[in-house]
């Protein structure tokens, strides 16, 4: 009777130590990737993240670790396969979509990014940085009028969001149209005016209007908040009637 008591009280339990030796080996599994992460050893970092995978394919926080070496490492499309898995646990997660939606665009998988921002317009249909991250999708694959749509919804949500103006202003210079792409740009300036971004599409708009001392005198401003720009003016075909000026000689210096 003694036995039959013994084997009923740890029958339940026989299960349990396997699940706590599994457990633990992930956890270490973690432990080496991260502390392989800080040394900057990615590639052995994934490695020990892939063996706490086969353990716990589903554990989340072996997923973000593996997707974010997997950027590290520029392994763009499993990096994305990791974002896929991650969104198949929790679909209704915006965050998930937004990584997805980022990590697409940064690659120039644009397509990938607009399903991505489109999905967060639907999840979250008042927030107006996704409908800036759908404008700039769709502008990136040449639907400009689209994007403009996009760039005015994210105004009408927010009006003093910068960078939908900025965005807005970029595409209306794009297409021509140089005085709508000034007010734009003014008034991403007047809510941004430490953005050197503006600064520089307002000066292209210039120079395309032929007003060259306004571009002049957005150009010294863009450069003086993001002196680095200075690489592109020899390759900017907007700048091109401003190639003789002595002042646009003086900047590309």
């Amino acid at each position: 009777m003694v036995c039959s008591l013994l084997v009923c009280r740890t029958a339940p339990g026989q299960n349990a130590p396997a699940e706590n030796i599994k457990t633990n080996a992930v956890k270490q599994y973690l432990t080496d990737a991260q502390q392989l992460a800080h040394a900057r050893k990615f590639a052995e970092a994934l490695q020990a993240l892939g063996k706490a995978a086969v353990l716990e394919p589903n554990n989340e926080t072996v997923l973000n670790e593996q997707f974010r070496m997997c950027m590290e490492l520029n392994q763009i499309d499993e990096g994305l396969k990791i974002c896929d898995k991650l969104i198949e646990l929790n679909p209704s997660d915006p965050q998930r979509w937004l990584v997805k939606a980022m990590a697409a665009a940064e690659s120039g998988r644009m397509d990938e990014a607009l399903q991505a921002f489109d999905k967060l317009t639907q999840l979250q249909p008042g927030e107006a940085g996704n409908w800036v991250g759908t404008g700039e999708a769709l502008d990136a694959l040449k639907r400009h009028q689209e994007a403009l749509k996009a760039f005015d919804k994210a105004i009408t949500l927010n009006p003093k969001h910068e960078a939908a103006w900025d965005n807005r202003g970029g595409v209306l210079l794009g297409l021509g149209q140089y005085d709508e792409a000034i007010k734009s740009l003014d008034k991403a300036i007047e809510l941004r005016p430490q953005w050197e971004e503006p600064w520089y599409h307002r000066a292209c708009a210039y120079s395309l209007k032929g007003d060259k001392a306004k571009a002049i005198a957005d150009l010294k401003k863009a450069l003086e908040l993001k002196p680095s720009l200075k690489s592109h003016l020899s390759t900017e075909g907007n700048f091109k009637g401003l190639r003789d000026d002595p002042d646009f000689k003086k900047l590309s210096e």
